[in-house]
């Protein structure tokens, strides 16, 4: 049964190792089951992204997908994750994270990414993310570099979110 991990459990600071297809997921001999699922707890947490780290795997996969977003409108697991490029335009916008529940916080990312991952069949695709779509990759590829949201923000807002949340 998986589950999320919360802050300030190790695995969230552990950089994630390359997956290799051959290896599969610990635990899974599956690999279809393993993404159901995964999608799954995603769905029912009411999240538009999952790191591998966040259940406690030390993988490079998340899952990632939302109706609203252009490339990744149905869920799905990518492997490999990478930026490629990043836009010198910058935005700041309120991100969440499942680790950290009812914790909000502006972070500021590259507007556009331009990315590219595996697929379950080992295809290498490409792909050009902008918006929450490209801040959510960048969201979930920082976990599997063992960096969370908290870590994008100086300790007076990081304090001030945490108070906020602990508020509601």
């Amino acid at each position: 049964m998986l589950q999320i991990y919360t802050w300030p459990t190790k695995c969230l600071n552990t950089k994630s190792t390359p997956f290799d297809f051959e290896k599969g997921v610990p635990g899974y001999n599956d690999l279809e089951k393993f993404q159901t699922d995964m999608i799954n707890l995603m769905i029912v947490s009411k999240g538009i992204g999952l790191a591998a780290n966040q259940i406690g795997i030390n993988k490079r996969f998340f899952c990632i997908g939302h109706e609203s977003f252009d490339v990744f409108s149905k869920p799905v697991i990518i492997w490999n994750p990478k930026i490629i490029k990043s836009s010198k335009e910058k935005v700041i916008d309120v991100e969440g994270c499942l680790s950290f529940m009812d914790v909000w916080i502006k972070v500021e990312r590259p507007r556009k990414v331009e990315v590219q991952y595996e697929l379950s069949n080992g295809q290498l695709h490409m792909a050009e993310l902008d918006g929450m779509e490209s801040k959510c990759f960048q969201h979930e590829l920082d976990h599997l570099d063992g960096i969370t949201f908290n870590k994008r923000v100086s300790k007076l807002k990081w304090d001030m979110a945490k108070k906020k949340a602990q508020r509601n």
